[in-house]
């Protein structure tokens, strides 16, 4: 009864490694958008933005820039990390 017990719960983290990894991949294909999107039409988007809210250039780079590196805190900690974790742990029991 052990054995079978075992067997679902690394079937279970099997599963749950793949649904992290395809998030945190969408979390950098989402990362990547803004990137481009931001490097390329960064002057639009401004212009854009500063018809509702006053702010200088500056401020608006920094917080692009700043949402941008906290999502990719947010993508490594909550997805990469625990989706290596599961790996190294998987290994180790086989």
């Amino acid at each position: 009864m052990i054995g079978n017990t075992d067997f679902i719960f690394g079937d279970n983290l099997e599963t749950l490694t793949h649904i992290l990894i395809r998030c945190f991949s969408g979390g950098i294909l989402l990362l990547l958008v803004w990137f481009i999107s931001f490097t390329f039409g960064g002057d639009w988007i401004y212009g854009l933005h500063s018809k509702w809210f006053v702010m200088p250039r500056q401020a608006f780079d920094a917080i692009h820039y700043g949402g941008m590196a906290f999502i990719k805190i947010l993508l490594i900690v909550f997805f990469l990390l625990p989706y290596i974790a599961i790996k190294l742990v998987s290994k180790k029991k086989s």
